[in-house]
């Protein structure tokens, strides 16, 4: 077992080599089959029928929702716990965020949320799917569909999920993949739009737009980043099967942890489980939890907070109305999930953490 247990560590295999190698080989730095492949392929595996291929998850969001429309002033509907690539699009396109908070449950909005904050100024409604807490997004594209709001799903890290029997990435007006380190497969770096609008693709490949304060240049993803996306995306039914064993491996040790609430799948939402999401009782404070990561952290085994109250961060004064995001983002823990995990890794990460909670018990008591 290696000294150090990292939170994410996407396959890399030597068949994976010898393709970035074929590319380099070929031409790779400066053609674009690659990439054409890789969206290709993604548009198979998400059931649409176009895809853009962007260098990175940061550039392609506020790219997307440019391309719908989205400037100054318009509002679009974020969830109040999640990640806040979707603060930094919104404040690159000058635009105004309104906070969904979470149903406890799932940890998604829920529609009759997403339908109360919806105004004549609302440009485009974005949700995130829950770590393996079930889904709230099938409600929400019905609410989408009656108000006539664009629905963006941010598939994030979550490829190869499946939700109400259809992939991640197939819902809405657009969807956006995360091909970056933090997924279960990655390119290293990229993100993938996904669209059957096939004018909002093009408008996506577009490599410059602007925004009233500045110009913003959005380049393609790299041949070799789509290329060691691409070899991966062909394994990627054999690498869910893994972290799935995982996931379940993790809710057997803990199971009778009764500090914790576990994530489970239901036949209605399957993770792919890029990550182990866990809660902390609401015994829990913020102080408690960071200090059970800091805990982990010591004994090498990376973990981290795993959800954000994004109204916290954008203004402090909008986090009232997000009471179940605002208690939920202090007692998060994401536990590592990946390929190059054990059942025997995951007996030690459950044991520290159990370690970590008791003391954390002590210390309060």
């Amino acid at each position: 077992m290696p000294s150090d247990i990292p939170l994410t560590n996407p396959p890399v295999t030597i068949g994976d080599a010898e393709i970035l190698a074929e590319t380099l080989r070929n031409g790779g730095i400066s053609g674009s089959q690659r990439r054409r492949d890789l969206e290709h392929a993604i548009a198979l595996s998400t059931c649409r029928q176009h895809a853009v291929a962007i260098a990175s998850v940061e550039s392609a969001l506020p790219r997307l929702l440019h391309a719908l429309g989205i400037g100054p002033e318009r509002h679009i509907i974020v969830p109040a716990l999640g990640d806040a690539s979707c603060l930094r699009a919104a404040r690159q396109l000058c635009a105004v965020p309104r906070f969904a908070d979470c149903d406890p449950g799932t940890l998604v909005p829920t529609n009759q949320t997403i339908e109360s904050i919806i105004d004549a100024n609302t440009g485009a409604v974005l949700a995130f799917h829950g770590d393996g807490w079930g889904t709230g997004v099938p409600g929400i594209v019905a609410a989408c569909a009656r108000q006539e709001v664009p629905f963006i799903e941010l598939v994030g890290n979550k490829l190869g999920s499946r939700f109400a029997a259809s992939p991640a990435g197939a819902t809405g007006r657009a969807a956006v993949i995360d091909f970056s380190h933090r997924g279960i497969i990655s390119g290293g770096e990229g993100a993938v739009i996904v669209t059957d609008d096939a004018r909002l693709a093009d408008a996506c490949r577009s490599s410059d737009f602007m925004t009233s304060t500045e110009a913003h240049r959005t380049d393609p993803m790299s041949e070799l980043a789509a290329a060691l996306a691409t070899t991966q995306l062909n394994r990627l039914e054999d690498i869910v099967q893994v972290c799935t064993t995982l996931a379940e491996h993790y809710t057997v040790c803990l199971s009778n942890t009764r500090e914790l609430l576990l994530p489970a799948s239901t036949p209605e939402a399957i993770p792919s489980w890029s990550r182990y999401l866990v809660r902390l009782d609401e015994t829990f404070s913020k102080d408690d939890r960071d200090e059970i990561v800091r805990g982990m952290q010591r004994h090498d085994i990376q973990v981290h907070a795993g959800l954000a109250c994004l109204p916290e961060l954008w203004d402090d004064s909008t986090a009232n109305n997000c009471p179940v995001a605002s208690s939920t983002a202090t007692r998060t823990i994401a536990l590592p999930i990946h390929t190059g995990l054990t059942q025997r890794d995951v007996d030690l990460i459950c044991q520290t953490l159990q370690l970590m909670i008791q003391r954390a018990v002590f210390r309060r008591s």
